[in-house]
């Protein structure tokens, strides 16, 4: 305990001596700028450590000065605002951030931190947001069942040949799809309840046993971890609940529970990670008569990583896991996989769409291994997939809210049971609407 007591004095004694030092800087600066009203570095460092010393008003001031000598400096713009944003003066910490962003050539982290800002202003004034999007479009599929390519395939070393209607087949669809997102600020230093509606619908012209509607809800609260001294960082926890129909038929049900890790460690990286536990109840129908085989549980995770690597590119790296647990072992799986992707922004092609377009590339590969043979296709072996897709998405904006995307992929997986393994390439247009 002596111990303990005489480390903790020595931390206080060198935290005071560290803001004497301060100090001393500060007031050294003080007869400086006072002999030498129009150095702007002195004003600025002056302005800096009185922040740091928690002299607000005195850095507000120097701030405010240095304006008069150089109207328009958007860091200046974006630390008086960071200043009457701490204050509490939130329509002057408005003020300074839009002015900010008005000036000619603002730095890219300076603009990043006013949108920061700008968006925490935002939400204090109104703890409730609202935001969504809603896509509609249409799709062709080469492959649109997932059927094998060939009608040959290999049962327990007998070789039958498949009816044409249970190979690959193509087809076209119409989807619609919308994603809405509500949070509530709880007023506890920035903690959220956040919840989010994913619904799709998608009628197919000749495979009609394909027509899909899914809905999921999340929900739960997300905590801001800068109490703990990590900044733009949030913890979140929720629960999930969702259905799937076929054929305008129920196929399945899910409940469970998740957690959300986002943070920005930096103005440029942003990491999105997700871990998830769903219980799956799956129906019984004329179509799919033995799908109550695949009920059990699934866990899983992924983890996402973007980085802007310039004003017009950035890339990213994705990773999964999952595991699916099943009635019988030859629907039980777990699977690992990585995806890489980059996008790049370019000014528009046509002069009377101002917004810049973006071109967008990924790949990924996905290993999937089966706990036990399907006795009706090998009494040996399990199942093993190879999953592989190459997606390129090319948007274009009409106007901020309001674009049009046209997206290719070619999506290709290779397994050891003939029925399993399938190519498909796809080409599909949308229109997407933004709130």
């Amino acid at each position: 305990m002596m111990r303990t007591a005489r480390a903790e004095d020595g931390a206080t004694a060198e935290a005071s001596s560290a803001r004497a030092a301060l100090v001393a800087r500060q007031q050294a600066l003080l007869e400086v700028m006072l002999r030498q009203p129009g150095n702007l570095d002195i004003a600025f460092e002056y302005a800096t450590i009185s922040t740091e010393l928690g002299d607000y008003e005195a850095a507000i001031s120097t701030f405010e000065r240095m304006l008069i000598y150089a109207p328009g400096l958007p860091r200046v713009q974006l630390e008086l605002g960071v200043l009457y944003f701490r204050l509490g003066s939130l329509d002057a910490a408005r003020y300074y951030f839009q002015s900010a962003l008005e000036a000619p050539r603002v730095p890219r982290e300076v603009e990043e931190r006013v949108q920061a800002y700008l968006t925490a202003i935002n939400r204090k004034e109104r703890p409730a947001e609202f935001r969504g999007a809603v896509v509609i479009g249409g799709r062709y599929q080469s492959n649109a069942n997932a059927g094998p390519g060939g009608r040959r395939v290999s049962l327990n070393g007998t070789d039958f040949f498949l009816d044409e209607t249970t190979t690959g087949n193509p087809d076209v669809n119409g989807f619609v799809a919308a994603n809405l997102h509500g949070a509530y600020d709880l007023g506890t230093q920035g903690d959220l309840l956040e919840a989010d509606l994913l619904v799709y619908g998608a009628r197919y012209y000749d495979q009609v046993r394909l027509d899909t509607a899914i809905a999921e809800l999340t929900a739960g609260p997300s905590f801001n971890l800068a109490r703990i001294g990590l900044d733009n960082t949030r913890v979140g926890i929720y629960g999930i609940f969702s259905g799937v129909r076929l054929n305008h038929a129920n196929y399945n049900g899910a409940l469970g529970f998740g957690t959300r890790f986002v943070s920005a460690p930096d103005p440029l990286t942003s990491i999105i990670g997700k871990a998830e536990f769903r219980r799956r109840w799956y129906n019984d129908t004329a179509d799919f008569p033995t799908v109550s085989e695949r009920n059990g549980y699934v866990v899983g995770g992924t983890l996402t990583v973007t980085r802007e690597v310039s004003a017009a590119w950035s890339v990213r790296m994705l990773f999964l896991a999952d595991f699916e647990e099943a009635r019988t072992d030859y629907n039980q799986s777990w699977e690992v996989g990585a995806g890489a992707g980059g996008t790049y922004r370019f000014a528009s092609p046509v002069k009377s769409l101002s917004s810049p377009w973006s071109a967008d590339l990924e790949a990924g590969y996905i290993f999937r291994q089966y706990a036990g043979p399907n006795p009706l296709i090998s009494t040996t072996e399990s199942e093993v997939d190879d999953e592989g897709w190459v997606r390129g998405v090319l948007t274009v904006p009409f106007r901020h809210d309001f674009a049009f995307a046209l997206t290719g992929e070619l999506r290709r997986v290779y397994s050891n049971y003939d029925l399993s393994s399938y190519t498909n390439a796809s080409v599909s247009v949308s229109l997407i609407r933004t709130f």
